[in-house]
């Protein structure tokens, strides 16, 4: 109830406890499997590790309840997983978690964890570039006022800003793609130097090396998770920062695009409105409101997960030897939380971006608050030379002549251009030339030109 970016989502789904403690179950079935193909277990395990693999099957209120004892929710579900294996298999519990420590399971299962909402997340971003591309293609000519600390600045289209989102997005996505390809396996017994294995290869097969034999069978536990067989990396907390700084970057990137959205459907603005739904963004106290509820949550869940990202770089900094005290534990539910974010903002977005209105006259009217005032840098960059070069006058004094007929006219009322021509040699412009120059869709650099150049890298990807 007090979590409103990620309530109700299907990445709170995908990141509760019931599915961390099912990929912590899959871990080791799928490590019980990996042994029976490599030949260090008997085939004859395998139903009964299979029939202990449901998370739906155990209390998780009970293993919670004594996940203090040991300090990680691994030690009971263990206990419990082996109960349930030998109740069925008396001989084949002895193969569950053989060789293995918790850490090997916590860390996997978080990775597992993080493929699975990885790929949700990934889906529905993807979803939201390919919306925005459309978008900033429909708008790349469409004129409005650019802002520049918080004040009007020069004229750009409502697509370039679109554009700028999709950079942002897209780059950010990219970026979590090829983390999620490169999610690391975690195995490494005890300590990290698979002792209990070198052990157990080294009585078996004396005529091997029994690291070899050691990597080959982790290779195939990774084949079954999808993960990556990387070294060990008990107190290398770096894959861990990975993750979590790639997810936090495609947050930061819906931030941004939401506190522009906040901005312009402000009502003295009125260029942007969000997608509306039955019983969405009412007010209590105020019901003239219709509260912009889909870019506050990712405003707010960017807030939260910055909070996240740094709770995990104060864990890796008290990393220690080959375990932390503390420093670990503090990782897991500090990773969970801004996976679950990331998800559910992925979410929001493809919605917000699915459904945005765009008012191309309220961006005019907002652009034209100051009148030709916003040309005046333009005209006097153009015309001040060409007087100068035909006129007669010094070099600078042709700016300035301009800038000071351009205010008088403003501040008369009069019409600039005419003005202008009036007060120049005959022939030497035009009305018509002149507010061609004084037209703010022609005033937008290669807002058009950038349009088309960040779509031709990030649609093709968003597919």
């Amino acid at each position: 109830m007090l979590s409103p970016v990620w309530a109700g989502t299907r990445a709170a789904e995908l990141t509760s406890d019931t599915a961390f403690a099912q990929a912590m179950l899959d871990v080791e079935v799928a490590w019980c499997t990996a042994q029976v193909k490599f030949g260090t277990a008997p085939e004859s395990i395998t139903a009964a590790v299979a029939a202990a693999g449901d998370i739906d099957d155990y209390d998780l209120v009970a293993i919670a309840n004594q996940t203090p004892n040991g300090a990680n929710a691994l030690i009971p579900l263990l206990a419990a997983m082996r109960d349930k294996v030998a109740a069925t298999n008396a001989d084949a519990a002895a193969y569950v978690h053989r060789g293995a420590t918790s850490q090997d399971i916590i860390d996997t299962a978080l990775m597992l964890l993080t493929a699975r909402v990885g790929e949700h997340a990934l889906g529905h971003l993807k979803t939201s570039v390919r919306q925005l591309t459309d978008l900033a293609a429909a708008h790349a000519n469409t004129v409005m006022i650019g802002r520049s600390l918080d004040q009007h600045a020069q004229p750009i289209s409502f697509g370039y800003r679109v554009s700028q989102w999709i950079e942002a997005l897209g780059s950010a996505g990219q970026h979590f793609e090829t983390t999620l390809g490169n999610l690391p396996l975690q195995w490494g017994g005890a300590v990290g130097t698979s002792t209990w294995w070198v052990d157990y290869f080294r009585a078996e097969q004396p005529e091997n090396d029994p690291m070899s034999l050691v990597n080959r069978q982790r290779e195939l536990l990774a084949e079954e998770l999808g993960l990556f067989p990387a070294s060990v990396w008990h107190a290398n907390r770096i894959p861990v920062t990975t993750v979590a700084q790639a997810a936090f970057q495609m947050v930061a990137a819906a931030a941004k695009l939401a506190n522009d959205v906040l901005t312009a459907v402000q009502a003295e603005h009125a260029e942007l409105a969000e997608p509306t739904a039955p019983g969405r963004g009412g007010s209590s106290a105020m019901p003239h409101k219709n509260n912009p509820v889909l870019s506050i949550r990712l405003k707010s869940a960017a807030q939260v997960a910055a909070g996240d990202l740094n709770t995990l770089h104060t864990g890796v900094i008290a990393n220690t030897a080959e375990r932390a005290d503390g420093g670990w534990h503090t990782e897991w539910a500090a990773l969970r939380d801004l996976l679950r974010t990331t998800g559910a903002v992925t979410e929001i977005l493809a919605e917000l971006t699915g459904g945005l209105e765009v008012f191309p006259e309220a961006m005019r009217r907002n652009l034209d608050i100051h009148g030709n005032y916003l040309m005046l840098g333009r005209i006097t960059q153009w015309l001040g030379p060409v007087i100068e070069a035909h006129g007669g006058m010094s070099e600078g004094t042709g700016k300035q002549f301009v800038q000071t007929t351009c205010q008088q006219a403003i501040a008369n009322g009069d019409d600039l251009a005419e003005t202008l021509v009036a007060n120049l040699p005959e022939g030497l412009v035009s009305v018509d030339a002149v507010n061609k120059v004084l037209d703010p869709s022609g005033y937008m650099g290669g807002a058009a030109t950038i349009v088309a150049e960040v779509n031709s890298r990030y649609r093709k990807w968003s597919i």
